[in-house]
């Protein structure tokens, strides 16, 4: 595996990361608006009228009664949406993480991001048509199928390991994170208005061409970092030694701390755990606290992005190359910015209350990146797919119970309830992350210096 260096260590699964996210980021609202609106006029049979105060006057004493008839089954169908997006790629990716250290993590993403345009088509087939929501579940069976977004980060993440050195792993993964920004300021951006003028099936139709467009770039474009020796064997895939090599890259040896690892496993799951509570129910809680509609959280969330792109930009070259601090010591005061982010809309009752929060936390996303960097120096580079099909696999269930947590909270307590109990849940989240990164921080301390065994082929 060469390193790579240069302007072209910066496009290779970047480019077609950001323009999968921007894909998905184009439907979020727009997704959350039809299924609220479908489930209003369909499922529970309400005049068409009424109906559209969710739309056009959210916060409304009108619509905040229609809230509590549709909420609950919007509930029910976040909570299936996520099962089938997340169970299958996270069983799946205990055993591809390992197949991908032998034949290469292009396959991986080429198969997620097949999976991704035929998903989109459907929906943009089954949104032309007067449909149950819940038919619309059936759109979200192939991106399973194919691996969705499980396969895509962590062949991604291990793509970016190859070709980078531990020096500056940590600056390309943040990068990485940065072009995913990107694609959700796009996404988010574009999205409302093209469903205003041109309709929900022409959305979903353009991610389908752009997740098309994504895979012809890596078919033609990326090159593969693992040397294969042998042909690609499929069959190969569900082979039980992939799961036993995984484990056995996690057992107890000397220079490899195990603890160090699930700590900062726990740490990621925590994380994406609120980061997920908070991607479910915000336009939720923003149209029925502020009277939002999906153009003005789509500013929101445009705003939000670029404040967290340039948070974490800006906080790599500031805490890292200027400073000089470690990595841990950054996620610290990444996540004291999310708690303080999180505080503040806990107690929101005007739309500059959530610009101040998004402002407060915008360093909040260099958490991520930097843990994962912590990780891949921990392990070496034979062992970085079976260590990342770990991660994440957690990283991929977690929505599952994010989504079940956030929207219980969230419709047990719905506004005009003050303070919003759902983000008092994400702040006792931080509060643990705060502990926790000080644990991995004092355990890096007293472990420096140690070297990291490889498994030899006979231990394996």
């Amino acid at each position: 595996m060469a390193i790579v260096t240069g302007w072209k260590s910066y496009v290779t699964v970047q480019l077609p990361a950001m323009m999968v996210i921007c894909a998905i980021s184009m439907l979020g609202a727009i997704m959350t608006e039809l299924v609220l609106y479908r489930t209003c006029t369909i499922v529970l049979n309400i005049n068409e009228t009424e109906c559209l105060l969710l739309k056009n006057n959210g916060s409304s004493s009108e619509a905040l009664k229609i809230n509590e008839l549709v909420q609950p089954v919007i509930y029910k169908f976040n909570i299936f949406r996520s099962m089938i997006e997340n169970l299958l790629p996270t069983i799946l990716s205990f055993f591809v993480g390992p197949w991908s250290d032998t034949y290469g993590r292009k396959p991986l993403i080429i198969t997620s991001l097949l999976g991704y345009t035929l998903g989109f088509f459907l929906l943009s087939l089954m949104s032309s048509w007067q449909l149950n929501p819940w038919y619309f579940l059936f759109a979200y069976i192939p991106i399973a199928c194919f691996g969705g977004l499980s396969f895509f980060l962590l062949a991604s993440f291990s793509y970016i390991t190859d070709i980078t050195s531990k020096e500056n792993r940590t600056w390309h993964l943040t990068c990485l994170d940065v072009y995913i920004l990107f694609g959700l300021v796009i996404g988010i951006f574009i999205g409302p208005f093209m469903c205003k003028y041109f309709g929900y099936a022409f959305v979903f139709g353009i991610a389908a061409v752009l997740s098309f467009l994504a895979n012809l770039f890596v078919i033609f474009l990326v090159p593969e970092t693992i040397q294969r020796t042998s042909s690609i064997n499929l069959s190969s895939l569900f082979d039980k030694k992939h799961v036993l090599s995984l484990i056995n890259a996690c057992r107890r040896r000397n220079g490899f701390d195990r603890f160090l690892v699930l700590c900062c496993s726990l740490y990621i799951l925590l994380y994406v755990t609120a980061v997920e509570g908070d991607m479910t129910i915000i336009f939720l809680f923003t149209n029925a606290r502020l009277g939002w509609d999906s153009t003005q959280y789509s500013y929101y969330m445009m705003t939000n992005v670029i404040l967290g792109g340039i948070g974490s930009l800006s906080g790599i070259k500031i805490f890292s190359s200027l400073l000089g601090c470690s990595d841990i010591v950054i996620v610290i005061f990444a996540t004291c910015s999310s708690l303080i982010g999180a505080i503040i809309k806990s107690f929101a009752w005007l739309p500059w209350h959530m610009f101040l929060s998004i402002t407060i936390s915008m360093f909040g996303g260099l958490g991520g990146p930097l843990i994962r960097s912590t990780v891949s120096k921990l392990v070496p580079s034979t062992d970085t797919g079976k260590i990342f099909s770990l991660i994440t696999s957690i990283q991929m269930i977690t929505p599952i119970f994010a989504c079940g947590l956030y929207s219980t909270i969230y419709t047990k307590y719905l506004p005009p309830i003050y303070p919003s109990p759902v983000w008092l849940i994400s702040c006792a989240l931080f509060i643990f992350l705060i502990i926790l990164s000080i644990l991995i921080h004092v355990r890096i301390l007293r472990t420096s210096g140690q070297q990291y065994i490889e498994i030899s082929q006979e231990s394996e």
